[in-house]
């Protein structure tokens, strides 16, 4: 019993001190998830784009953008940017697509803009194709840029967190188009942004406490 506790208590310590660490020491997967609504029981999803950093620098070589072949677009086309030729020539298996990027997971912290959505959907095709639990360790850009407007008493208007507005506040680029690949760089530059607006002594301790957690990716 007392060597199991002292085990334990052994990995808090490791994995509090590797939180310590400056934010670039990690690897990070930067995920979009396009999906055909938002309710994650009853919609699906469409594609998945996404792009690490490493080292503190996007990654190009490592982007991926999969559609699926269960798709549906229908009269979403214009805002998925797929066809259903796409989808004939290009999708994917669903339960492959997810073996593929828990590969790329692995030892990397997954990013998003809007955590909630996006680990839902993830959740619930995780649980459809009886996929092995994993550990998602995350931080929300959307919920970051809350936490900063919050702490400087910005009021944002409705809708000022999308992630087109939130990239407008740091005078980023708007992109032409809306699908997953082109959404997931997009999130991974508002990061770096947001990364450089918290000061070069930002770690990952930080970034978590203000906008991350711990998520289960399980079977049931």
């Amino acid at each position: 019993m007392w060597c199991r506790l002292l085990s334990r208590v052994k990995h808090w310590q490791q994995q509090r001190q590797s939180l310590l660490r400056s934010w670039s020491d990690w690897e990070y997967v930067v995920l979009d998830i396009e999906t055909s609504g938002l309710d994650a029981k009853r919609d699906h999803i469409v594609s998945l784009g996404w792009v690490c950093i490493k080292q503190g620098v996007i990654d190009l070589d490592s982007a991926r953008h999969l559609v699926l072949d269960t798709a549906e677009v229908g009269e979403n086309v214009g805002i998925h940017m797929i066809t259903d030729a796409d989808i004939q020539q290009y999708g994917k298996k669903q339960e492959s697509a997810l073996r593929y990027l828990r590969h790329f997971l692995r030892g990397r912290i997954l990013v998003v803009h809007h955590a909630p959505l996006e680990i839902n959907f993830l959740k619930a095709a995780w649980q459809k194709h009886l996929l092995p639990s994993y550990g998602l360790t995350w931080l929300d850009t959307l919920m970051l840029e809350k936490v900063k407007a919050d702490r400087a008493q910005q009021p944002i208007q409705e809708g000022g967190f999308r992630l087109n507005h939130c990239r407008e506040r740091y005078r980023l680029p708007e992109y032409q188009g809306h699908d997953a690949l082109t959404d997931a760089l997009a999130t991974a530059e508002l990061l770096l942004a947001q990364i450089a607006y918290q000061g070069k002594n930002c770690r990952l301790y930080d970034l978590s406490q203000m906008a991350g957690g711990r998520s289960r990716l399980s079977p049931r």
